[in-house]
C-alpha cells in the first residue's frame, strides 16, 4: 500500500512538474522540490539545538510540551510536513511508513514526531485522518499548534524558509541520552532511513 502511494505520488509529481522544467525556477515555487525528487540524496551532519518550550497539541486535542514530547526515554525521528502538500510531504511520510515496516519489531523503540507547519489548516483532526492514511502506529506522533509556536520550533531547528511552499525535506534524530541532534537533509528511502536509524539510534 505504502509503496503504491509514495510511486503515484512521485509519478504525478514528475509528470506535472514537466511543464514546470521548461519554464524558471522563479515561477515555479516547487522547482526545488521536484529536483530533490527526481535525484534523492541526503548528507547528514550533527548539531546541537535548544529545544523551545512550547505546548503543541496532538491529534486527540490534548496538549503537552515539547520537551516533554521529545524527552520520552526512546530515540527520536522528527520531520515536518503539512498535509496539503503534493510534493515532498507525503514522499517524507512514506519514508516514515515504510521505515517503520523495515524495522519490524525494532519500530516500537523509536519514537516518531511529524510536525505540521501548517498548524492554521492542519488541526488535530485533520492530522488525525492524515495519520490513519499512512497507518501511523502508537508510536508516532502528530502534532500542530498555534502558528507562533511552530515558527519557533521552525527555527529552533534552523528549519525556517518563511513559507510552506519552500520547506526543506529535514529529518532529525537523537539518542535519549545525548545533547546532539542527527540531521538528514534531503531524501533517504525508507530502507536507507531504516539503516540510518538503526546504526545511530538504535545500536
Amino acid at each position: 500500500m505504502m509503496q503504491r502511494i509514495l510511486a503515484a505520488t512521485v509519478c504525478a509529481f514528475l509528470v506535472l512538474g514537466g511543464n514546470a522544467m521548461a519554464g524558471s525556477q522563479s515561477s515555479d515555487p516547487h522547482a526545488a522540490h521536484r529536483a530533490a525528487m527526481a535525484k534523492p540524496s541526503y548528507r547528514v551532519s550533527d548539531h546541537e539545538y535548544d529545544v523551545p518550550d512550547v505546548e503543541l497539541l496532538v491529534t486527540s486535542g490534548a496538549d503537552s510540551t515539547l520537551r516533554e514530547l521529545l524527552d520520552s526515554g526512546q530515540p527520536v525521528a522528527l520531520n515536518f510536513i503539512f498535509t496539503t502538500c503534493t510534493t515532498i510531504c507525503p514522499v517524507m511520510t512514506v519514508t516514515f511508513a515504510q521505515m517503520q515496516q523495515v524495522l519490524g519489531p525494532d519500530a516500537e523503540r523509536v519514537h516518531l514526531v511529524s510536525i505540521s507547519i501548517d498548524p492554521q489548516y492542519d488541526r488535530p483532526a485533520i492530522l488525525e485522518a492524515y495519520a490513519r492514511q499512512f497507518k501511523a502506529g502508537d508510536n508516532w506522533t502528530f502534532l500542530t499548534g498555534d502558528t507562533s509556536d511552530i515558527v519557533t520550533v521552525l527555527r529552533s531547528f534552523d528549519s525556517y524558509t518563511g513559507s510552506k511552499m519552500s520547506h526543506r525535506p529535514v529529518t532529525l534524530l537523537k539518542r535519549p541520552e545525548s545533547a546532539s541532534w542527527i540531521r538528514i537533509d534531503g531524501l533517504p528511502n525508507g530502507e536507507t532511513l531504516a539503516q540510518e536509524v538503526t546504526a545511530r539510534l538504535l545500536n
